[in-house]
């Protein structure tokens, strides 16, 4: 079924211990989600045998997140691409800057009153192009969009999605921590 919305928009940062796993910290909402753009590419490989093809294999190798967004916000900004606020929350990018991989979810409203949620498990984002045009005989809005390239993490996966309605269990928790596997009860 096809989606008829799209909103809540979060990020969570990731961290790396010693050991090199990786953790999510706490989801943080950001800016009011416009569109959300997602392409996949994925290597193929066919093997021929018999005069025919035998096997075919599709394999995840990355994708690519514009998102369009009402606002972002410095703290959003500092974020996503490593860049420094300051207490006064003015926000500096340099030349040292180097964005962080992190998590990002939404979530896209169906028709049947269900949503899709998801979440990408780690992205990182290329400094946005910016476009200012100044106020003429009619009012017409200039948003920003960032795109960022999204990768598997260390376990192979890449994504998490879920089809429900708001009250299930884990659609309700969805922006509380990035979603997990749950590990099977032996």
């Amino acid at each position: 079924m096809a989606t008829i919305g799209l909103r809540d928009l979060y990020r969570a940062p990731i961290t790396v211990d010693e050991s090199g796993k990786e953790t999510y910290g706490t989801p943080v909402r950001m800016a009011k989600a416009i569109s959300a753009e997602m392409s996949v590419e994925v290597a193929e490989a066919i093997l021929y045998a018999d005069d025919g093809a035998d096997e075919v294999v599709k394999e995840f190798v990355s994708g690519e997140l514009t998102l369009n967004v009402n606002d972002l916000m410095p703290a959003d900004l500092a974020a996503i691409l490593g860049q420094t606020q300051d207490e006064d929350g003015v926000v500096y990018a340099g030349e040292e800057d180097e964005p962080p991989y992190m998590a990002i979810g939404f979530r896209a409203k169906k028709a049947n009153g269900m949503y899709k949620y998801i979440w990408l498990y780690k992205v990182k984002f290329a400094i946005p192009s910016e476009s200012y045009n100044t106020k003429g005989d009619s009012i017409e809005f200039t948003t920003p969009e960032i795109t960022g390239q999204f990768i598997k993490r260390p376990d192979g996966r890449w994504k998490a999605e879920h089809v429900a309605v708001p009250t299930e269990a884990a659609a309700a928790s969805w922006f509380s921590a990035v979603r997990e596997p749950k590990e099977d009860a032996a």
